[in-house]
This record gives structure tokens, sequence and C-alpha cells, in this order.
């Protein structure tokens, strides 16, 4: 993760938020050009997301709910103004899935990859705020009726009983030299249906490792019991049809 110090008027944001940014440090760790990511260095790390506003309330409620299962990071608060949501949260030690240590032991990242997965959609979805993942993919495609007759040709019906992440790629997960830390950027989870995040774990090992040749180890370490082939089929083509 790549850090700038740069400076930061903290008179800009909400007086609840000001309250942590009290002489700290800052770096720009953006990684998106929807949202600025500040790192927030003082007594205690704290990232601080700003966004337009509404559109961090789904990672704040998200993120609130996994934090409690302790496998996301500590909300310290969420405000909004007239513009812009800022969501501040404590930051874990370690390194995101693409630093150099692990991008350089592609087996051993690929393994643990499939097994935290494989923890994530084990935990208990009660409580979960987002009930209907499928549903709302699919709702994108309401006027695309074409793109929806080729969903029901493929022989499997969405269940949607674990708790996803939304977007499972190896920038999401936070580990130290390989140990669990915890998931991030948590704006598209909910409880939905297991290969829609098995489809990204797959893609995001062929685009960070630039092979494919991962792909298996990932599974493997997963489970393969519980992988449907026509539902990562059928994951496969909802996410490019709303692509």
């Amino acid at each position: 993760m790549k850090m700038t110090e740069v400076s930061f008027d903290i008179e800009t944001v909400p007086s609840t938020i000001r309250y942590y940014l009290k002489n700290a440090t800052f770096y720009d760790s953006s990684c998106s050009d929807n949202a600025k990511t500040v790192f927030v260095k003082g007594a205690d790390g704290a990232f601080l997301k700003i966004s337009k506003k509404g559109s961090l309330e789904r990672e704040y409620r998200m993120s609130n709910f996994l934090s409690t299962h302790k496998v996301a990071p500590k909300v310290f608060a969420y405000e909004s103004d007239l513009e812009n949501d800022y969501l501040l949260s404590e930051a874990v030690s370690g390194e995101d899935g693409t630093s150099e240590l692990y991008i350089e032991n592609p087996n051993k990242l690929a393994s643990v990859f499939g097994e935290y997965l494989s923890m994530l959609h084990s935990l208990p979805t009660e409580g979960c705020p987002y009930k209907n993942r499928t549903a709302e993919e699919l709702n994108e495609l309401t006027n695309k009726e074409a793109s929806l007759n080729i969903l029901t040709e493929i022989n499997y019906s969405a269940i949607d009983d674990v708790i996803i992440h939304g977007d499972y790629c190896l920038p999401n997960i936070i580990m130290d030299n390989f140990s669990f830390k915890g998931f991030i950027d948590l704006g598209y989870g909910g409880i939905g249906d297991r290969h829609y995040d098995i489809y990204w774990g797959i893609w995001t090992l062929n685009y960070n490792l630039k092979t494919d040749n991962y792909k298996d180890i990932f599974l493997d370490a997963y489970g393969r019991s519980k992988i449907d082939r026509d539902g990562l089929t059928y994951f496969t083509q909802l996410i490019k049809l709303c692509d």
C-alpha cells in the first residue's frame, strides 16, 4: 500500500471526526477515483475515507457488523455533511494481499486466500444489514431481457445464505506475514451466494499474479465440496452482464 505524506486541513471535516485527527500526520493512500483515503498517523493509527454523500453508508454498516465478528476494522466514526461521507476506521497491522511478500509467494498466497474466504462464508448471518445481494445484482439487469435469458439457461438457482465480501480481491484483505488481520472495503457486502466471492477470488489471483496457475490451489483451500460448477458459471455470466 503506497502512502505519500500530505497536508490535511482538519477543519474541513465534521467535528466528531476532527476530534480523532488532532496532532496527527497524514498520508494519502487512495487507490480509487471514487474516494479519498487518508492514513492518520497519531496515537492510534486510523484510515479516513471521504466520498460523496451517501456512498459510504453501506461500508459503514457492513464494517460495523463484521467488526463484531473480529474480521473487519473497528469503526471509530461515520458522519456526513452537505457533500460528503466520512468514515474513520482503525488501521489494523499488516499489508494488503498485493504486497511484495505475498506476490512473491503465490502458492501460499492462493492457499490462505481460499482459507480466509471459507472462514468469512462460515460466519453467522444473523444481524447482517443487507440480506439479498443476488436480487440487487439482478435488479441491474431488469431492462435487459436478453441478458436475463442467458442466466435462465444455466441450471442453477442462486442461494443467498452466506456473508459475502462483495469485492473479494487481494487489495481488500490485510495480513501480517500471511496471518489474517481483517477484511476492508466492504461496501458491496451482505448476505449472498458464495460463488460471487469465489468468482472474484479467481479473478484477482489471475489479475495480480498474471497467470491462472493458482486457481486450483485457491479452490482446494476454499473447499471443493462447497463449490457448484454451475453456480460459478452463473455468477461469471452475471458479473460480465453487469459490467
